[in-house]
């Protein structure tokens, strides 16, 4: 029961890592949607979601139906699976549980709506999307009869139904909205075609340069490498308007912080709690879990600190050395980050904390640190790739759950298992992304079909808010903001109807009065 608390925690911490991760346009929505659809999720799990996840023999679905609507879930109890000594919890409980991790998982999939989608159409979405997607995955990953769990598959937490399928998720909203905002299909695939073709060339580049660093170090500088200029429409990257490539700015770096402390707490239900008791599972699940994030958080920083102090090699105005008219050679200045180092530690505690999910309760726990340091260091590299070829991800969900969720798989299968059963986590893994991302896009253009037939309306919420459109919480409350989510202005500041002007006509001054008294105030009796 502490444990479901504890997780339930983790939603509420999500409101306030999006919304502080999000810009100042859409940080309202981004606070109240994960609690939104936790109540939704939640009450698709009670009427049908735990039957269809973990009752019956059936492989893909479950069918039992005394588990809908908590007819009849105290029939027999659920053992915990932890040593010999046949401790179990009450079925009710265990639905309990359960019932948290769908509601957090559907939570992670709201930072892939900022600007993408209305909040009525989203929890319409999400609510077919636990039905078809995030039951069925779980039912594999977790159930007795599922084929992953037949397969010898090791998920302790939730490495693919929970992290993968989220990060899948978010990756194919982005996708279909790229699609959307094309004129057509085939616009869209040619243009992400040539982005990975100038993508590979600008990696081979890099790595070529690499080469010729190494071969000038061991022939003492007596060869140089080659400077090139790879400007950013080369690279495919967003630009600015007077071609510098934007530089991410959190909108509340406060929120985030205290986001991921909260995420942090409520992982020791998360990892600790899949033991399903008080025993030393848990309290190994929780130590490895809490190493993770430590190591996670700073080599994420570390990271940063090392990434100040280079050029940035996908910036020609850093790319290369300057030459002014003298002939002086000028070096190229390191990253201004200003303040984001924290940023950076918080991605990679989460991505620490992703990453030792699906092992918490199987590997020794030195290796957490070795789970919390891969995974910081992939996540920070997909991120700069995902920058580019998911721009409709802004939050960048993807790098961070379904990047560090696999990540965390095959370094479970690496360490967990003597027999080294990598494959079997890695055909988990992939299956759970390919499975998440396809199915995706079927709801998403059977909604747009949908929502086309009946009300032709754009599936997009509205365009990029300036910054003259701040929601506040007052104006939220009061129901001062338009059909669009923008603040309206007051009504003193709203145009007055012009009215027709009568022009005064002149009248000879009135004469002198004389002033008249006024009468003496007289005291009131008091009763």
């Amino acid at each position: 029961m502490v444990s479901s608390a504890f997780v339930f925690v983790m939603i509420p911490s999500l409101s306030l890592i999006y919304s502080g991760l999000g810009n100042r346009s859409f940080a309202l929505t981004l606070f109240r949607l994960p609690m939104v659809t936790a109540a939704f999720i939640g009450l698709q799990w009670v009427l049908w979601g735990y039957t269809l996840t973990f009752t019956g023999s059936s492989m893909w679905w479950g069918g039992e139906t005394r588990g809908n609507a908590l007819q009849d879930v105290l029939v027999r109890p659920v053992s915990t699976g932890d040593g010999s000594d046949g401790s179990q919890i009450p079925e009710l409980l265990f639905l309990l549980y359960e019932a948290m991790f769908a509601s957090f998982t559907a939570a992670l999939v709201c930072g892939g709506t900022m600007h993408r989608a209305r909040p009525a159409r989203f929890i319409i979405f999400i609510s077919i999307w636990a039905l078809f997607i995030y039951d069925p995955v779980a039912r594999w990953s977790w159930s007795e009869y599922g084929w992953g769990k037949q397969f010898g598959t090791m998920d302790f937490a939730g490495g693919t139904p929970v992290h993968i399928v989220s990060g899948s998720t978010v990756a194919a909203f982005a996708v279909f909205c790229s699609i959307e905002s094309k004129d057509s299909p085939r616009e869209f695939f040619s243009e992400a075609v040539d982005r990975v073709k100038r993508r590979l060339g600008h990696l081979f580049k890099g790595f070529w340069s690499v080469l010729r660093i190494v071969i000038m170090v061991c022939t003492y500088g007596y060869l140089r490498p080659p400077s090139y200029d790879l400007s950013d429409q080369e690279l495919g990257g967003s630009q600015e308007e007077d071609g510098t490539r934007p530089v991410f700015q959190p909108y509340n770096v406060n929120y985030l912080v205290l986001g991921t402390s909260l995420l942090w707490f409520g992982w020791a239900g998360f990892n600790g709690g899949s033991a399903l008791g008080a025993n030393m599972r848990a309290v190994s699940a929780w130590a490895a879990t809490h190493f993770a994030a430590c190591a996670g958080g700073a080599t994420g920083m570390i990271w940063i600190w090392i990434w100040k102090a280079l050029p940035d090699p996908d910036n020609n105005t850093n790319s290369q050395a300057s030459v002014d008219q003298g002939g002086e050679e000028h070096h190229a200045e390191p990253r201004q980050f200003e303040n984001l180092s924290v940023y950076f530690f918080c991605d990679g505690a989460i991505a620490g904390l992703v990453a030792i999910t699906p092992a918490a309760g199987y590997v020794p726990i030195w290796t957490a640190v070795i789970f919390g340091v891969v995974a910081a260091i992939a996540v920070n590299l997909l991120k700069k790739e995902t920058e580019i070829f998911l721009r409709n991800d802004p939050l960048q969900i993807f790098a961070v759950h379904a990047g560090g969720g696999l990540v965390g798989m095959i370094l479970t299968g690496i360490f967990a298992d003597r027999s080294r059963r990598v494959g079997y986590q890695i055909l988990d893994g992939v299956s759970g992304m390919a499975y998440s991302f396809l199915m995706t896009l079927v709801i998403l253009y059977a909604m747009k079909l949908v929502a086309y037939m009946f009300m032709p309306t754009p599936w997009k919420q509205a365009a990029e808010y300036d910054d003259e459109f701040q929601a506040t919480m007052d104006q939220q409350w009061r129901h001062q903001l338009d059909a669009q989510g923008r603040p309206r202005a007051p009504p003193f500041q709203r145009p007055r109807p012009q009215q027709a002007v009568i022009p005064m006509q002149r009248y000879p001054p009135p004469p002198d009065l004389p002033a008249i008294p006024s009468p003496e105030l007289q005291p009131v009796n008091s009763i």
